[in-house]
This record gives structure tokens, sequence and C-alpha cells, in this order.
């Protein structure tokens, strides 16, 4: 799990860390109150315990707060963020033999892992797999971003076929992110956040280059000196294109 120096790692903290000393704090004097309270001979001002209580119930609120804003800090921590439509770097396919694909990435600096990954895989198609993470109805200010990271790279042992057909072989990349896994397998726990698996086409490996971008339908590639530029718009590689 990774927690990131971010604007959300900062305000969770200076949430959690005074919020969880108050509360330790006025637990333990309205325990002290009520301990007065109920011991007779033992000096106690009326209303005591109750104003403790108050003000270890508001700590403790501040408290969870911040747990939640550290725990979302990690949850996008070991993904890389994204607005919009991004370039976030490069992948080459190259075929060193029949039935074999090797692919050979430059995913950029702000990538959470190495800049340059490889993956070897058998089949005669290849096609990515990425983690994606949105928020929904949360204030961006406070830090949360849209955020992916490039999971395992596919195998098809078929040339032809459905778009969507199951992988016969998989890769990792850069792997799966543990707090991702959890939230897109219990949704109820982040209700704020939309956690999917998203890929795309399946491509041949003819030692092509190809520009990633990460967008909010998925990752689209386009192919480097090929149609579509540098506008991820035009190009016919991307999420819900085809392909084979």
């Amino acid at each position: 799990m990774v927690l990131p120096i971010s604007r959300l790692t900062v305000i969770g903290a200076l949430l959690l860390l005074p919020g969880l000393y108050y509360t330790l704090r006025f637990s333990s004097g309205f325990l002290r109150m009520l301990y007065r309270k109920v011991r007779k001979g033992r000096a106690y001002l009326k209303g005591s315990a109750t104003d403790y209580l108050v003000f270890a119930l508001a700590s403790l609120g501040v408290t969870l707060a911040g747990g939640v804003l550290l725990s979302a800090s990690a949850l996008q921590g070991g993904l890389q963020a994204y607005e919009g439509t991004k370039e976030i770097g490069t992948v080459r396919a190259e075929s060193p033999e029949v039935g074999r694909i090797h692919l050979a990435f430059d995913l950029g600096i702000t990538h959470p892992l190495p800049q340059r990954l490889e993956a070897d895989l058998q089949g005669s198609r290849w096609a990515l797999e990425g983690e994606f993470l949105r928020w929904r109805g949360v204030p961006r200010w406070l830090g949360f971003a849209n955020a992916h990271r490039v999971e395992a790279a596919l195998g098809s042992n078929v040339e032809t076929g459905e778009p969507d057909r199951p992988a016969d072989h998989r890769a990792p990349v850069a792997g799966s992110y543990g707090p991702w896994y959890l939230a897109r397998e219990h949704p109820r726990w982040v209700p704020v956040a939309s956690a999917v698996a998203q890929r795309t086409p399946w491509l041949p490996a003819e030692g092509s280059s190809f520009k990633i971008f990460a967008t909010d339908a998925g990752y689209v590639l386009v192919e480097e000196g090929g149609e579509g530029g540098k506008d991820p718009a035009k190009a016919p590689r991307g999420p819900g294109s085809g392909g084979q």
C-alpha cells in the first residue's frame, strides 16, 4: 500500500492526528467525570460528564473524517492520476517468433512503478488491461483524482473473433493494486468510488509502437506515425472500436 505525499494525505493527517489526540483526551475526561458523578463524596460539576462526552464524539467525527481521507489517498496512491485524456506512455509490440509476443513499455516518470517495463506472453494477438478508479461526488480541491494502472498484458491464440473474447494468456505489467481490488470486489465499502477493469481491443504484434492515452472510456492506443497522429480521438485503437 502506498501513501503518497499529496494534498489529500496532508488534509487527512491534519484531521486524523489532532482528532485522535482530542478523542482520547476527552474520552478519558468523560470517564473521570462519570466516576466522580457516581461516587459519593467526590467533587463534581453538574453537566461536566455530558460536556466531555459531546467533545469526545465531535473529536471522534474529525478522526473518522481524517481516516477516510487517508484511506482514499492510499487507494489512489498506487495508481497514476489523469484528467480527461492524458498520454501516459508508449508500448512497442513485437513478435520474436510465431506465437510469442514481447511488449516493451515506457510509462513516464509519474507512473507508480519503474518507467520501463516488459512483458512476454504467448498468442497471436495482444491487448492491455488496466485498473481504473473514478470518484463520484467528491470535492476535487481535497485532492481526489481519477487514476489508472496498467495492470496486465493479455494474449489471445486466435487471430479473429469477438473483440471482448476471453484472454488465453496473461502477463503482469504493473500488477494488481490491493486497495483497488478490494474497492472493486466490495463497492459498498467505497460508495463514492468506481473501480473497474478496462481493456483495449486485440491487436497484432507487428513491430509497431503505440502511444497510450488514459481516458474516461479506458485506454486509447495511437500508432506512432500512423493514423490519428497525435490526436487520440482520431485513432482506431481505443475501447469499443472493434479490433480483432
